[in-house]
């Protein structure tokens, strides 16, 4: 039992690690290295942001193992997220440099965060993909890039010395650090990718879960009573026997006003303007990766299912 609940808090803390890939603390993260070498600066600034999207999406893979291990069918559904899209709503906007509220580690992040990382994912995934592109027609065209441009270039690799080295080694220099942000970027959309697609599985088993198969609390209508109740079984059942963890808060306890809000949220954040992006963008990734990815299927499912919840 001691063990279970070890393993509870871990789970716990690897779902609260999301709420810190919303913005602000990649922003400080990357402020930090201001006060470096200009060299070194962009260097650091690079293996962060290559570090935090991996530590993402290993955040993510854990959660859809999780979800596919213990919940493989919907009758034995696992909600590792509460029906709450606060977070998304709340971080959309200008500001997106304002500190993102900490989850405890006894309370499960609400679905809005898997909201907002969907949407960051997706803008980041574009920045990603201009910036790689860029990289590449500069790759193949060092000789005609500007003087300036060389120079910035080798300074990312050798911060100091540069006006000394010939024309020739500058080009060197250049084509060195030229091919390690293409192979920089090609990972950083690989994650993106990889990300929005954990993103959507989670989005789309937890809003079926709360629309289609959950019984409001508060229900008297016979044909919502007549819904099969399915118990959504959160993380480990250890946690049940823990009194000061709020384990079943928002889970068992929904009102019909609470679906109702939930529908009415999801549907105005998945709107039509992001499905066409996260499309955008299984094509764009199709073009420089031959894997294949779900995006399209998966945004075909929760699109039919905000349809069916709507009638």
């Amino acid at each position: 039992m001691e063990l279970q609940g070890h393993i509870g808090r871990f789970q716990r803390q690897c779902l609260g690690l999301l709420t810190r890939f919303g913005g602000s603390d990649r922003l400080r993260q990357f402020k930090l290295q201001d006060d470096n070498a200009e060299g070194d600066r962009v260097s650091k600034r690079d293996e962060i942001e290559l570090a935090m999207q991996q530590i993402c999406a290993n955040v993510m893979e854990y959660c859809q193992s999780l979800m596919l291990q213990c919940a493989p069918t919907l009758e034995h559904t696992v909600c590792l997220f509460t029906p709450s899209l606060s977070e998304s709503t709340n971080r959309d906007g200008p500001r997106q440099d304002t500190q993102a509220p900490v989850v405890p580690y006894w309370r499960l992040p609400g679905l809005g965060i898997i909201v907002y990382l969907l949407k960051q994912s997706a803008n980041e995934f574009f920045s990603y993909y201009d910036s790689h592109r860029q990289n590449v027609n500069k790759l193949q065209n060092v000789e005609q890039l500007p003087p300036d441009e060389i120079k910035e270039l080798c300074q990312s690799v050798m911060p100091a010395g540069v006006d000394k080295i010939s024309t020739a080694q500058k080009y060197v220099l250049a084509r060195r650090r030229l091919v390690k942000l293409i192979n920089n970027r090609a990972k950083l959309l690989s994650l993106c990718c990889y990300i929005i697609e954990t993103c959507l599985f989670i989005l789309w088993r937890h809003l079926e879960h709360y629309l289609l198969y959950c019984t409001p609390a508060d229900s008297q209508d016979s044909f919502l009573a007549s819904r099969p109740s399915f118990k959504s079984r959160i993380l480990q059942d250890s946690f049940s026997s823990e009194p000061n963890l709020d384990f079943r808060s928002g889970f068992n306890r929904m009102s019909q006003h609470d679906i109702d809000q939930l529908q009415i949220e999801a549907t105005n954040s998945f709107g039509e303007s992001l499905q066409k992006k996260l499309l955008d963008i299984e094509g764009l990734y199709s073009k420089v990766r031959s894997r294949y990815t779900f995006i399209q299927a998966l945004v075909r499912r929760i699109r039919g299912l905000l349809r069916i919840s709507r009638t």
